[in-house]
């Protein structure tokens, strides 16, 4: 129990000192990226209990779909940046073709998801595929959480910046 105290206290400083650089730059480097889902990975392990044969199994399978959700999450986000850059300029043909493909990509995703869900009841156990969709929710929520809290110290101390007070935290 110590063990996982212990890689949880780590995980929360990891993502607090992830919030904070986040913060100071508008986009997130590949080495950021990195380390956020070396603490996801480590967070999904340490709740899921996975023996070393099931994890063998797991992570190649969570992995690729990982890759393809990211990969359809920026292929809807730049239809979406397309659509609302050029709207004014779409006839309304285009534009339910548009929205029509941006549906179709939605279609995409959840049936990436139910495959997942299919192969995660084939190597997981119930209770782990039930362990597993909380803990995604979990680390999320506290991902945003940290995030948030972030981002409102970020603001506070840049108003005080503007009213002439000392900024303590940018160090």
């Amino acid at each position: 129990m110590k063990l996982h105290l212990i890689i949880f206290t780590i995980s929360c400083l990891g993502f607090y000192s992830f919030s904070a650089t986040a913060q100071k730059s508008e986009t997130l480097s590949e080495d950021r990226i990195e380390r956020l889902k070396s603490q996801k990975v480590a967070f999904l392990s340490e709740r899921l209990e996975l023996t070393p044969a099931v994890a063998q199994k797991f992570w190649p399978v969570y992995n690729e779909f990982s890759l393809r959700s990211d990969s359809l999450w920026h292929l809807q986000k730049e239809r979406s940046c397309e659509l609302h850059d050029a709207i004014d300029r779409l006839t309304p043909a285009q534009k339910e073709a548009a929205i029509d493909e941006q549906m179709n990509s939605r279609w995409e995703k959840a049936k990436l998801e139910k495959a997942f869900h299919q192969q995660l009841k084939k190597i997981l156990t119930i209770d782990q595929v039930i362990k597993f969709y909380d803990a995604e929710y979990e680390f999320k929520r506290k991902l945003l959480h940290l995030l948030r809290e972030t981002k409102a110290s970020y603001r506070y101390n840049e108003e005080r910046i503007d009213q002439g007070g000392e900024n303590h935290c940018s160090t």
